[in-house]
């Protein structure tokens, strides 16, 4: 039986070194060991969960991002949603009468965490109580996703949703960025709580 020296003769001389079988085998196991060592996966507590979209959501295609754009078919706000999947980057939901939407966090995932973007999104109490108290001027705009001058900023929320968070990381800031499109941006800027100046 070679010593401790002899088996490294051996394995620097190839002696020992182990076959291709051997080593595909290996490869095969170590990602099912891995996972052992894991456990199982546990299902985001949220899916399943029915929520209410928080403000109004335009789609072109049922994946939009955390920067989501101003033209397409519109989701009105307070529709009710089931959330079907929760990924580290995005949420996939469900409207009442519309196709599954998943929604990723792409553009300010640095600044606002996927829950956060979640719970901003698709809220736990309809808005649409709050939404039916509005002025008879006011209201209609908000159901149409308009925006005018003199709106507030929680009436600007219900009508185009919240600004990306890369441009607009604070909500207490005198301008919100949106885009209408990939090309064109639109800015919307405060006096205090209303709308002062909307630059299309």
């Amino acid at each position: 039986m070679p010593g401790i020296e002899g088996l490294r003769t051996l394995c620097y001389r190839g002696a020992m070194r182990p076959s291709r079988a051997a080593l595909l085998g290996l490869a095969l196991l170590l990602p099912a060991l891995s996972a052992c060592l894991q456990g199982p996966k546990v299902a985001d507590p949220r899916i399943g969960e029915t929520r209410f979209l928080c403000c109004n959501l335009r789609y072109e295609k049922p994946a939009v991002t955390d920067n989501p754009y101003q033209v397409g078919t519109l989701i009105p706000v307070g529709t009710r949603v089931q959330i079907t999947g929760v990924r580290k980057n995005s949420v996939t939901f469900q409207p009442d009468g519309y196709p599954a939407i998943t929604m990723v966090n792409r553009y300010g995932k640095k600044v606002l965490p996927m829950d956060g973007l979640i719970d901003r999104w698709l809220v736990t109490t309809d808005p649409k109580p709050a939404i039916a108290r509005l002025p008879k001027k006011i209201r209609p705009l908000v159901e149409a996703g308009q925006i005018e001058k003199g709106m507030t900023r929680q009436q600007v929320l219900w009508s185009w949703g919240y600004p990306p968070a890369n441009r607009t990381p604070d909500l207490a800031s005198p301008q919100w960025s949106f885009w209408e499109n990939r090309w064109h941006q639109m800015v919307v800027y405060f006096d205090g709580d209303k709308v002062s100046l909307i630059q299309r």
